[in-house]
């Protein structure tokens, strides 16, 4: 059929349907950088707690791409609109958790259901556009779901003021719910991609479908190339993830910024992410290579995480350029998802690309989890900056022992780049 052909209107509107699920997936991501403070109030949460409710999304994503990636291989894109549906009543549960046990549960629903957007907008691009561009495709997605999250953040950031946080969270499940029942009347795979399923991956029941998720991880993780860009990945978009949806407003409140201007300023991150994934891609095909961007980008990152931790007092302006170019330099991360698919054949592209988002949200969780023991004065690292600090508070100083995990990251992330092959495909795309 005219309109199943690769690029064509019908690739553009199951690409365009796919992007609008991870659009709410990151909305209700970054929205809680902005809310996290609000629901603590409400349900009077610990410091501890604040950082867990956000890492137990990342740890349980993580887990889920396992099989998410895999499912996709198998299914097709049609599992987009349940994965939309779950998220949407692990937000509604979300707006309506009477303690943080509900919360944690809220969050389980949601990771499960996001766990297949941001991959499923990049396997829809894989199977509906020309290979030679899916890494071009992802920083697309990249582009759009960042862009919109630096508008969802602001307007969170005013509505939050507006109305209780738990209304807001009601409404942008709505939106979810919506965009589900969208998806479940639009969303297609092309045909020619059905017929190649069909053959290759036959239901045969649960236990051998099963098995084949295992065998298809298995493959991926047998190439030693394979982990070494996940856990480079994992370092440059984890690190991100953690500033920008936890600790980056608390820790401009701690140095003294407001936190309205503090939750703005955090925001550029998103910006500056939704450029810089592109420009590095672009970069990636001007170059004809994928380390030196990757590597390049994880240089700017170490650098905007040192000058950040250095102890100076950044007024609003200047916040707001540190994390925009934080977030610029982030977009590095995103080359990992076409190094991933340049190391396996075509019909586990699903796959890899899910264990490469795995590892970012694994060690974003991390990243989410690690400082806020720090900050209560707990773990090796929390107890030396007691011992310096005097106190278990929320200064600036506190602050720079508690996010001292980050540039540790990302400086083992360019010590991975000498053991990393350099992938980048030896066709020029057309």
């Amino acid at each position: 059929m005219k309109t199943d052909r690769i690029g064509g209107f019908k690739a553009w509107m199951s690409w365009l349907l796919a992007v609008s699920f991870v659009v709410m997936v990151f909305a209700l991501q970054t929205g809680y950088a902005v809310t996290n403070v609000y629901v603590a109030e409400t349900l009077a949460l610990s410091i501890v707690q604040v950082g867990l409710v956000g890492s137990i999304y990342t740890w349980v994503f993580a887990v889920s791409q396992f099989a998410s990636g895999s499912i996709l291989d198998k299914f097709g894109s049609r599992v987009l609109p349940l994965a939309c549906l779950t998220v949407a009543v692990g937000a509604f549960t979300f707006a309506n958790a009477p303690n943080v046990g509900v919360l944690l549960l809220a969050q389980v629903f949601i990771a499960v259901g996001a766990s297949f957007g941001f991959i499923g907008a990049g396997f829809v691009g894989g199977i509906w556009f020309s290979p030679l561009r899916y890494g071009f495709m992802f920083s697309l997605v990249q582009f759009v779901a960042s862009g919109s999250a630096v508008v969802t953040q602001q307007s969170i950031n005013y509505l939050v003021a507006q109305t209780h946080w738990s209304d807001l969270i009601n409404g942008m499940a709505m939106i979810t719910l919506a965009i589900a029942a969208i998806l479940f009347v639009l969303m297609r795979d092309p045909l020619q991609v059905k017929k190649e399923r069909g053959k290759h991956h036959p239901w045969t029941g649960y236990r051998p479908f099963f098995h084949d998720i295992v065998h298809a991880v298995n493959q991926v993780a047998a190439i030693r190339s394979s982990w070494i860009n996940c856990l480079i990945g994992g370092a440059t978009f984890g690190t991100m993830l953690a500033l920008g949806v936890v600790w980056g407003p608390r820790a401009l409140v701690g140095m003294g910024l407001p936190e309205g201007d503090a939750n703005i300023a955090t925001s550029m991150s998103w910006f500056g992410l939704a450029l810089g994934a592109p420009v590095f891609a672009w970069l990636s095909d001007q170059l004809k290579s994928r380390k030196k961007p990757m590597f390049s980008a994880c240089v700017l990152q170490l650098i905007v995480i040192l000058v950040f931790l250095s102890g100076i007092q950044f007024d609003f302006t200047t916040s707001t350029a540190v994390f925009f170019l934080w977030g610029f330099a982030a977009g590095g991360s995103m080359i990992p998802f076409a190094v991933a698919a340049d190391l396996v054949d075509k019909s586990l592209i699903g796959t890899s690309a899910a264990l490469v988002n795995a590892t970012q949200f694994i060690v974003g969780g991390l990243m989410m989890a690690i400082p806020g023991r720090v900050l209560a004065g707990e773990g090796l690292i929390g107890r030396l900056a007691v011992q310096v600090s005097g106190t278990a508070s929320s200064t600036t100083i506190d602050y720079g022992w508690a996010l001292l995990i980050y540039p540790v990251s990302l400086a083992v992330a360019l010590m991975l780049f000498l053991f990393l092959d350099e992938t980048y495909p030896r066709e020029t795309p057309a």
